[in-house]
């Protein structure tokens, strides 16, 4: 068996519009702003830390490749949000004005979830355990 690379960083959300997306992570979802400049933000979960970049801030990173968010495109991966209380979470969020896209239900797996998008179009799924 051979040794991991490294280990994994923060992960990158390309976003269309950072105000927006800044608010629905910090006054809807209720995350923390770690830090801010013209092009970038970081938003912590806790002591974990994911950043958003503008798609034009993107572009000057990877120049060449095709850029864009996830917005009306086929969604390849969601992020996960463990909760206390699926039910709870999904009312207050919906009061706030998210729009879900799967409602609260119990998996054959032992959880109970509920899935929405954030105003890019990246999924988000919130969860708890029903063990």
């Amino acid at each position: 068996m051979s040794a991991a690379i490294g280990e994994i960083g923060p992960p990158v959300l390309f976003v269309g519009d950072l105000g927006r997306a800044k608010a629905f992570y910090t006054e809807t979802l209720g995350f923390a702003l770690g830090f801010e400049d013209e092009t970038s933000a970081g938003v912590m979960m806790g002591e974990d830390i994911f950043l958003l970049v503008t798609v034009a801030s993107a572009t000057d990173m990877l120049p060449g490749e095709a850029l864009g968010t996830p917005r009306g495109q086929r969604s390849v991966g969601l992020f996960n949000i463990f909760v206390e209380n699926v039910d709870e979470a999904f009312e207050g969020l919906k009061a706030k004005g998210v729009a879900f896209i799967i409602e609260p239900m119990d998996r054959y797996w032992g959880r109970r979830t509920a899935h929405f998008k954030d105003p890019d179009g990246v999924i988000w799924e919130i969860s708890q355990s029903i063990e």
